[in-house]
C-alpha cells in the first residue's frame, strides 16, 4: 500500500447492500438506529462502500446515486481509533472519483447543526453550505447534544464537479 506521510492508503470498494451488514457497527457512528441503517441498505438507489486498512474495514460509506440530478452521502464513517489520520479525506475523495466516472455533477452531504468537526471536514473537502433542513433530529429522544448544542437541524452540504 502507497504511503502519505504518517497515513497508509485506504482501499475503498463497492459491496452489495446485501453483503453489507457487517458495515453496520462502524455505520452506528453516523446513525443513531440501526434500523435506519437497515432501511437505506434495503434502498436500491444506494449503494454501500467498505474502506480498508490492512485488509480490516476501518470506514464505510452509503450514498444514494441519482441519474439525473444531485446525489448524496447518507452516512460516512471512519473508525474513532483511525480518525484524524487523513483517511476520511481519502475515503470522501474516492466518492468524488466515483461521482465523476458515474457523470455526475453534484454531491450532497447532511450533518448535524452541532456537529462542528464535520462542518470543517466537509469544507475541507471541497463542499459548499447549501441548504437547512429545519428539526431534521426532531426523532431522537431525548435530545443529544454536542459541544453543548442541541442536535435540531441537519446542514446540508454541496459537493460540485469543476469544469
Amino acid at each position: 500500500m502507497a504511503m502519505n506521510g504518517d497515513t497508509m492508503s485506504v482501499i475503498t470498494e463497492q459491496v452489495p447492500n446485501s453483503e453489507a451488514a457487517f458495515l453496520l457497527p462502524l455505520l452506528s457512528d453516523a446513525e443513531e438506529g440501526e434500523e435506519r441503517i437497515r432501511a437505506t441498505l434495503l434502498d436500491p438507489t444506494c449503494a454501500a462502500y467498505a474502506c480498508w486498512l490492512d485488509g480490516q474495514p476501518m470506514g464505510a460509506a452509503v450514498v444514494r446515486w441519482e441519474e439525473d440530478g444531485m446525489s448524496e452521502i447518507i452516512y460516512i464513517a471512519v473508525a474513532a481509533d483511525k480518525r484524524g489520520r487523513g483517511y476520511g479525506k481519502q475515503i470522501m475523495y474516492a466518492l468524488q472519483e466515483a461521482l465523476r466516472k458515474r457523470g455526475g455533477r453534484v454531491l450532497l452531504v447532511g450533518t448535524a447543526n452541532a456537529s462542528l468537526e464535520n462542518i470543517a471536514f466537509y469544507q475541507r473537502c471541497g463542499f459548499r453550505m447549501f441548504a437547512i433542513r429545519r428539526d431534521y433530529f426532531s426523532y431522537i429522544q431525548p435530545p443529544l447534544f454536542e459541544h453543548g448544542i442541541q442536535l435540531r437541524d441537519m446542514l446540508v452540504l454541496r459537493y460540485e464537479v469543476e469544469d
